[in-house]
């Protein structure tokens, strides 16, 4: 993906991400809380040779001090001394425990120590840092051995003694709710672009372009209201779904189909796209002009148009093909005459043989001499072979690509079956295209909703409208 893409993905999912950091938020604060207060005391010692009689005697004391300062910080650490700091502040502890909370280090060409201790208490950390500096010096002349010499080898001072913290170095409640948020945002950004990166359902228009070049003739949006409200171009002819439909007509009336005959199958590669809404909705649009339309219910399986329109569905396709009624006996009008419906009659147990027999050949053409437009809603392409057999005898497919519903590669191997056997694909419907992937709708003279039924309001406004009228004559 583009990185234009990654920014739509978490700019459409912006409160996911939001949610995320509070949560985070939340987290790391919650955590702060629980954590046990800690208490870090500092105390500081100088070490130094007593002076020399000559220069070089110095210089030779001073790189002694250099040497010896990284044993010594060691020193402070061990049980000889940390032993007798214990049993001076009465600790109830043992060497090993009260190690792990002490800290010696020496500052980069320095000859100072610098001990830190950390305690939940802050007057036993800055005891337990003065005890182990004033110890040192002891344990050290004991281990040298000059404990009642006047002129000890090494000279340790206290120049910084520890005192009692006033706050708590631990927890930090702000780094730690900061830390949260930014982990919490940063999960929240690897989710959206992990599963965007595994999902390979088509989304949009750029997902549907990985797969194929194929010419899309239109983008039908998605409302939550089409689930229940199908018949756009009739009952919200105003709409921009309706619109959406006749510029597909539109479309479809430019392209140069083969043959004297218009004959057009409708498709899709799984069930639950729209192909069968498409088809009718498309059948509508086209009868709107003086065409003549014939709308052919070939899903021989699931069979749907009849009962979308509201018509009589246990005669039709099946009833012609079978011989026992011809094409004037069972096809119904819909609407103002200019749109004819042929439903599916009655499922056969072999829809694919009765679909590829001469018979549907034969009827194609006597249906393309009679039309303008044959438009056939066929079974999916992936499950059954329906309607890649119609393709073959008709003048060319029309791809119903739902989003949300096929993945890239189902599309593709719904455009390899009907080039498999060298049908025409007339081009591609992307279907049910969310308004955050299709962005902002192009409306002019309508409204999204496309309800046409004038107002109270508006029809208060005719009234007075016609009743200023008639004053005038």
């Amino acid at each position: 993906m583009e990185p234009s893409e990654y920014l739509s993905i978490l700019r459409r999912n912006w409160l996911l991400l939001v949610l995320a950091a509070v949560l985070g938020f939340v987290g790391g604060y919650g955590y702060a809380q629980t954590v046990p207060p800690s208490y870090r005391a500092k105390a500081s010692v100088f070490i130094a040779v007593p002076p020399g009689a000559t220069v070089n005697e110095d210089v030779q004391g001073s790189t002694y001090v250099q040497n010896t300062v990284p044993s010594l910080a060691r020193l402070a650490v061990q049980p000889v001394v940390l032993d007798e700091v214990i049993e001076d502040l009465d600790l109830g502890t043992t060497a090993g425990p009260l190690a792990k909370t002490v800290t010696v280090e020496s500052p980069l060409d320095t000859s100072i120590l610098e001990i830190s201790v950390v305690s939940a208490e802050p007057e036993r950390a800055a005891a337990i840092a003065n005890g182990i500096a004033d110890q040192l010096p002891e344990s050290v002349a004991t281990l040298m051995g000059d404990r009642d010499s006047d002129r000890p080898a090494i000279q340790i001072t206290t120049t910084g003694p520890a005192t009692p913290p006033a706050f708590a170095f631990s927890p930090n409640t702000k780094l730690d709710a900061a830390t949260g948020m930014a982990l919490g945002l940063a999960l929240g950004v690897a989710f959206l672009l992990g599963r965007r990166l595994i999902d390979t359902r088509v989304r949009s228009l750029r997902d549907l372009r990985r797969v194929t070049d194929a010419a899309v003739l239109s983008v039908v949006r998605w409302e939550r209201r089409d689930t229940e409200d199908r018949l756009v171009v009739r009952d919200r002819p105003q709409s921009d779904r309706a619109e959406a439909f006749r510029r597909l007509r539109t479309n479809l009336r430019f392209l140069n189909l083969r043959g004297s005959g218009r004959t057009i199958v409708v498709t899709s590669s799984l069930p639950g796209e729209g192909k069968s809404v498409t088809t009718i909705n498309l059948a509508m649009a086209m009868a709107e002009g003086s065409s003549r339309i014939l709308l052919v219910d070939a899903d021989l399986r699931r069979p749907s148009v009849a009962r979308m329109l509201g018509l009589e569905g246990a005669v039709g396709l099946t009833t012609v093909l079978i011989g026992d009624a011809s094409l004037d006996e069972v096809v119904q009008p819909f609407g103002d005459g200019t749109l004819d419906v042929l439903a599916s009659g009655q499922i056969p147990p072999n829809p694919s043989e009765l679909l590829d027999s001469d018979a549907m050949a034969e009827l194609l053409r006597e249906a393309a001499l009679r039309y303008d437009i044959v438009l056939l809603d066929s079974a999916p392409l992936l499950p059954v072979t329906d309607a890649a057999v119609l393709a073959r005898l008709t003048d060319g497919a029309l791809l119903v690509v739902g989003c949300r519903k096929a993945h890239r590669h189902q599309v593709a191997e719904a455009l390899s079956s009907l080039e498999t056997v060298s049908a025409r694909l007339l081009g591609i419907v992307l279907n049910q295209i969310s308004s955050k992937e299709s962005g902002a709708a192009y409306v002019y003279g309508s409204v999204p909703g496309g309800d046409t039924r004038p107002t109270g309001r508006g029809r208060r406004g005719a009234q007075r409208a016609r009743g200023a009228g008639e004053t005038a004559r």
